[in-house]
C-alpha cells in the first residue's frame, strides 16, 4: 500500500501525466505548434504505446525528438517504437547514440539494448543486458526478465540454465500456462520427456486442483505416443476446469486417434453442455459421427459448425465426405470446392475432388486435380501413387509404370511406389520386371509385404515366384535379427 507521501506523488503524477495528453490531442485538433517538456513527451508515448496505437505514438516520439534531440530518454522510446514496428536494427542503432548518464535511465537502457540484441539474433550480448538490469528491480517485478532470459538461455539450447529461469518467472507469472508450455518445450527439446512428467507430478503432487499442470502431463504423454496413458490426466484436468477447451480437445483428439469415437462425442457433448462451443467442436463431433457412419447426425455437426463459422474449411469439408458416401458425388464436389476456397493449402481437398470424379468416370478433371497436388508437392510420393491408379483404372497401364518411375526419382525410391511399379509390371504382364521392382521394394520395407499381395490375391498371391521372392527376404530379415546384438 501507499504511505500518504507516495500516494500524493503518484497522484501528482497522474494529474500532469492526464493533462500532457490532453494539451497533446487539443494541438493536433487544432494543428497548432505546442511546447512539451521531455516528460511530458513521455508520458504521451507511453499513453499510445500502452493503448497499441503506433500510428500515434510514432508521431509523438517524432515531434518529441524534434524538440528535445538530446533526451536519452526519449532516444530509448524512439528506439522502443522501432521494435514495435518489427524494426530492430533501426532500434539498435539508435540505441548506440544513446548516453548512459543517468542511473535512473540504465534499466530501460538495459531492457532496450538487450531486447534489440535479442531480434537481432546476439543472444550472448542481450543475456549480459538482462542482468545488467536485474540489479534495478525488486524481486516482483522480474517476470519479464526471468522469462526473457530463458527465452534466450531456450533459444541457445541451454535448456537447464532456461529452465531454471522460466521457474524464476514462474513464482511470478499471472498466466502460468504460457511458462508451462515453455518448461515443457525445454524438457521436450532437450529429450528429458520423463523429466517433464516428473516436473508436472511435482506440481500436481503440492496441488491436487491444477488443471494446467494435469494438462501438460497429458500433452508430455501424448507426444510419447502414450495414448492411453495421456487420458487419466486430461480427465483430472477437465474435472477441476470443465470449461477448458483445448483439453477437451486433446482429450477428444486421443479418444479419436483411439478410434474411440463415442468417447471423443461424449468428452466434446460434456464441453457443449458446460458452454463451450466452437465449430471446432461441431467439425469433430460430426467427424466422429461420420466415422460411426451415422451420417445425418454428423451432417447436423457439420451444417452446426458453418453456422458459427461460415469461413471453417472442415465443415464444408465434412459436408462433402457425408454426400460422397451418399453418392451424391455432384453435391460433394461442390462442397470440397468451398473447403478448398478456404483451406488452397489443404491437398486432402483436391485428392476428394478427384475421388469424386472418377465415380463419376470424368477422368479428366480428376487428372487435372491431381497434377495440381503434384506440382504443389512434388516430393511427395501420394501424387504419383494416385495418378498411377487412375491410369490403372483406365487400362493405360505404360502411362502408370512412366509415371511411378519419375516419381521414383521425385521421391528417392519410395517404397510405396516401388511395390506399385511391381504391381504395374505383373498386370502388364511383364514379369521379370515385376519381380526386380519387387524385389527392391522388399529391400525397402520387408513389413508392408501383405499389402502388397492385397492388390489382387488372384494375380499375386498364387504366383509361386513371387511367393518365393517374398520368403527369400523373409529369411534375411530373420538371419539379419539373429545376428544383431543383444
Amino acid at each position: 500500500m501507499f504511505d500518504n507521501e507516495d500516494f500524493e506523488d503518484y497522484w501528482e503524477e497522474e494529474k500532469d501525466r492526464k493533462a500532457a495528453i490532453e494539451r497533446y490531442e487539443d494541438m493536433l485538433k487544432t494543428h497548432e505548434s505546442v511546447y512539451f517538456d521531455s516528460e511530458e513527451f513521455e508520458f504521451i508515448i507511453d499513453h499510445y504505446t500502452k493503448n497499441n496505437d503506433l500510428n500515434r505514438s510514432r508521431q509523438a516520439v517524432e515531434l518529441a525528438m524534434a524538440q528535445h534531440p538530446e533526451s536519452n530518454m526519449l532516444k530509448i522510446k524512439y528506439a522502443r517504437q522501432y521494435l514495435l514496428e518489427n524494426d530492430a536494427q533501426s532500434a539498435f542503432d539508435i540505441m548506440q547514440h544513446v548516453e548512459r548518464v543517468d542511473d535512473d535511465e540504465d534499466p530501460d537502457y538495459f531492457l532496450t539494448l538487450g531486447s534489440c540484441l535479442a531480434v537481432l539474433g546476439k543472444s550472448e550480448e542481450a543475456l549480459e543486458n538482462y542482468f545488467s538490469a536485474l540489479p534495478y528491480f525488486d524481486e516482483d517485478e522480474k517476470f519479464e526478465l526471468y522469462n526473457a532470459i530463458a527465452y534466450e538461455y531456450q533459444h541457445m539450447r541451454k535448456y537447464d540454465l532456461a529452465l531454471e529461469f522460466y521457474d524464476k518467472a514462474l513464482a511470478l507469472a499471472d498466466d502460468k500456462d504460457t511458462i508451462y508450455h515453455e518448461i515443457r518445450c525445454c524438457y521436450l527439446s532437450a529429450g528429458r520427456k520423463e523429466d517433464a512428467i516428473d516436473y508436472f507430478q511435482k506440481l500436481v503432487d503440492k496441488d491436487p486442483y491444477n488443471s494446467k499442470a494435469w494438462t501438460n502431463i497429458g500433452d508430455v504423454y501424448r507426444m510419447m505416443g502414450q495414448y492411453e496413458e495421456s487420458i487419466d490426466p486430461y480427465e483430472y484436468a477437465l474435472s477441476i476446469d470443465p470449461e477448458d477447451l483445448w483439453t477437451n480437445m486433446h482429450l477428444a483428439d486421443i479418444y479419436y486417434d483411439l478410434g474411440r469415437y463415442k468417447e471423443a462425442i461424449d468428452t466434446l457433448e460434456e464441453a457443449l453442455r458446460n458452454g463451450v462451443e466452437t465449430s471446432m467442436i461441431h467439425t469433430t463431433i460430426g467427424d466422429c459421427y461420420y466415422r460411426l457412419n451415422d451420417l445425418q447426425t454428423a451432417e447436423d455437426h457439420f451444417n452446426k459448425a458453418l453456422e458459427i463459422n461460415p469461413m471453417i474449411g472442415s465443415g464444408y469439408a465434412g459436408l462433402g465426405y457425408v454426400f460422397s458416401d451418399r453418392g451424391q458425388s455432384r453435391k460433394a464436389i461442390k462442397f470440397f470446392e468451398k473447403a478448398l476456397e478456404y483451406e488452397p493449402w489443404e491437398t486432402d481437398h483436391l485428392y476428394s475432388i478427384a475421388t469424386d470424379y472418377m465415380k463419376l468416370k470424368e477422368y479428366d478433371k480428376a487428372m487435372e486435380c491431381l497434377r495440381k497436388i503434384q506440382e504443389q508437392t512434388p516430393n511427395d510420393a501420394d501424387a504419383y501413387y494416385y495418378i498411377a491408379d487412375l491410369y490403372g483404372q483406365q487400362d493405360k497401364i505404360d502411362e502408370a509404370i512412366n509415371t511411378i518411375k519419375f516419381g521414383l526419382m521425385q521421391t528417392d525410391n519410395d517404397s510405396s511406389l516401388l511395390y506399385l511399379l511391381a504391381y504395374a509390371y505383373f498386370v502388364k504382364g511383364s514379369h521379370h520386371e515385376g519381380l526386380e521392382a519387387l524385389d527392391q521394394a522388399l529391400d525397402a520395407d520387408f513389413e508392408v509385404w501383405p499389402d502388397f499381395l492385397e492388390y489382387d490375391k488372384e494375380l499375386l498371391a498364387n504366383d509361386s515366384q513371387i511367393l518365393e521372392l517374398i520368403e527369400q527376404h523373409k529369411k534375411n530379415q530373420n538371419s539379419n535379427t539373429a545376428n544383431q546384438p543383444e
